[in-house]
């Protein structure tokens, strides 16, 4: 399950990069509401508010809401993912 998590993480990353050029809107809004619903899951976590957080910007994202957080979103995404993947 933990290397599901670490995959999709890992393409919720990529597809934050890729919705700046309109490039697979329809799955990046598959994965922001995957981002959001894990975060309530696990919400009494503080990596669940920034997990939230990402997911609600890469909602944004998919509207031409673009700013120098998505650099910080995909950095944290792929950590996570690297640490789901390898761990």
């Amino acid at each position: 399950m933990l290397k599901l998590l670490g995959i999709l993480d890992l393409a919720a990353a990529v597809l934050l990069v890729l919705i700046q050029w309109d490039i697979g809107l329809g799955i990046a809004s598959f994965l922001a509401g995957y981002l959001v619903a894990k975060s309530l899951i696990f919400i009494s976590d503080w990596v669940s508010w920034i997990d939230l957080l990402s997911g609600l910007y890469m909602f944004l994202s998919i509207y031409d809401i673009h700013s120098a957080f998505t650099l910080i979103f995909v950095l944290w995404l792929l950590q996570k993912s690297f640490f789901s993947l390898m761990f």
